[in-house]
């Protein structure tokens, strides 16, 4: 595990050419820890690349040209290295230390006045992002976020999303972990991108579900209105899908292989959480219990391998307690359950 003296280390390598292909996959890991890792990295490339005279890069083409360098190596990515606070606030001080004297050398040679007048604008569009961070607990009640753009986010139980104060620059990006409803407010001119575990959503107006929950091996993409595309990854970071979805359709991702099947679909089965349903259709009973175990904060046993894949259709309110739901679910009496506290073990009959 890398500390953060290796981190400053990697990047200065990897300005100048001589980051090692074991280098490249410890600080694609810290990049991916979060999206303040990779505002820092993209400050100092941009910093480098004005100190030697090269041209200015947008965040996303520096983002783009990164993704493409993982894309040419083979071997698996290691684990996200984990840091405490103390270890970031350090890190960050370094690295704008380094980002400071970048930025005051271009001054000097270029002339303040100049400098100021030609990056102005550049400078604005790589200041940190703020980022705030939302969560709905298991077995807590819808909530709506309203973003900066007008557009309104819902989300399900056990659901986190992380989304900047305002949308600077030319994208709108969120995290999202769990399931949410987006209503997505249209800007041609600035897309939306909601980033999951492997898998980013781009949309520019549009309404749409997101079932991606990150101890979930698949994740599941519902659109409404409008058009998204969608682009996935395998478990190394490497692109294995590129699609695009129309009204009515459903995309599942699976997590392990990396492949994508889209199917059409009843929409409005997805997202009947937001009124405090649970629809399901032809679902088979280890998903059901999957949702069930968010929705009312319980751990569900399903002792019977032979259970798992009998498909179930029905409805019922998210009001009843977990009983009632499993009698309903149940009424053609195939299993029994029996309930201890928060823990649930269901056998056959």
């Amino acid at each position: 595990m890398p500390d953060i003296n290796d981190i400053e280390t990697y990047i200065v390598r990897y300005l100048h050419k001589e980051i090692t292909e074991e280098e490249l996959h410890m600080l694609d890991s810290w990049l991916q820890e979060t999206p303040e890792n990779m505002n820092e990295f993209i400050r100092l490339k941009v910093a480098h690349d004005m100190i030697r005279g090269h041209r200015l890069m947008s965040d996303e083409e520096i983002e783009w040209r990164w993704q493409k360098m993982m894309r040419k190596t083979t071997d698996k990515a290691v684990s996200p290295p984990t840091s405490d606070s103390p270890k970031r606030k350090i890190r960050q001080s370094r690295l704008l230390q380094y980002a400071a004297a970048a930025m005051i050398a271009v001054m000097v040679s270029f002339g303040a006045g100049n400098y100021f007048g030609k990056h102005a604008r550049r400078a604005a569009e790589i200041r940190p992002v703020t980022y705030n961070e939302i969560s709905v607990p298991k077995g807590g009640k819808p909530n709506a976020v309203h973003l900066s753009d007008g557009s309104v986010v819902r989300l399900n139980a056990a659901t986190t999303l992380r989304y900047p104060s305002d949308f600077e620059g030319d994208m709108r990006e969120v995290y999202l972990d769990g399931e949410a409803y987006f209503e997505v407010a249209k800007n041609e001119e600035k897309p939306f991108t909601v980033r999951l575990k492997q898998q980013h959503i781009t949309v520019h107006g549009t309404s749409f579900n997101v079932e991606a929950y990150h101890n979930d091996s698949y994740a599941i993409v519902t659109l409404q209105e409008g058009s998204v595309s969608l682009e996935s990854m395998d478990q190394n970071g490497l692109e294995t899908n590129h699609l695009s979805l129309t009204p009515g359709q459903q995309a599942h991702f699976d997590r392990i292989t990396g492949k994508m099947s889209v199917t059409q679909v009843d929409t409005s089965l997805s997202n009947t959480w937001m009124n405090g349903e649970y629809k399901f259709k032809n679902e088979p009973l280890m998903l059901i219990f999957k949702r069930l175990e968010k929705y009312y904060d319980i751990t569900v046993h399903l002792e019977d391998e032979k259970l798992k894949n009998i498909c179930y259709t029905g409805t019922f309110s998210l009001r009843q307690n977990i009983r009632d739901v499993l009698r309903v679910i149940n009424h053609e009496n195939q299993f029994r359950f029996q309930q201890t506290g928060n823990e649930i073990h269901i056998k056959s009959k």
